[in-house]
């Protein structure tokens, strides 16, 4: 298995590795177009994004990659509002999100309310928490902002 550069990707590739499955070209692909986007993708955006890198990935390739990564818990599908879920990379630890329901935007912030809960938990129910993930969904300043701008016209 070739080392990653990028940490995210590499964890990705280790625990791939070691649930036995290989680092093809499509999952790197699809990693990527994940690991390097700055909002949540839906399926089909992730097809299009694979396939602007790679055309000859097709479009069951990155589906069925997607349905590996969920299985093995390194996405996790969110749903916003819409039809379509978006992915949320789960590798890296525990994953906090403001999310826009405008825009779309994702804003991650490192500040981990829930130290104390997770301490609670585990010891209350004997459970060893590996990771969480923590979203709130509203609408960011610049779409606040031009929500304001509209009714001001």
């Amino acid at each position: 298995m070739a080392e990653e550069t990028d940490p995210q990707q590499n964890e990705l590739a280790q625990i791939l590795h070691q649930a036995g499955y290989k680092y093809t070209t499509p999952r790197r692909l699809v990693a990527e177009v994940l690991l390097e986007s700055h909002t949540h993708l839906s399926a089909p955006e992730v097809v299009d994004r694979v396939a602007a890198r790679d055309t000859s990935i097709g479009r069951m390739s990155v589906y069925r990659t997607l349905d590996l990564f969920t299985r093995l818990g390194l996405i996790h599908p969110a749903f916003q509002g819409g039809v379509n879920a978006r992915y949320v990379v789960m590798v890296g630890g525990h994953h906090h999100h403001l999310i826009c329901q405008n825009c779309g935007k994702v804003m991650h912030f490192d500040e981990c309310p829930l130290r104390d809960l997770t301490r609670y938990l585990e010891s209350q129910f004997g459970f060893s928490i590996e990771g969480h993930l923590l979203e709130f969904f509203g609408r960011c300043a610049d779409c606040r902002t031009q929500e304001g701008a509209a009714v001001a016209e």
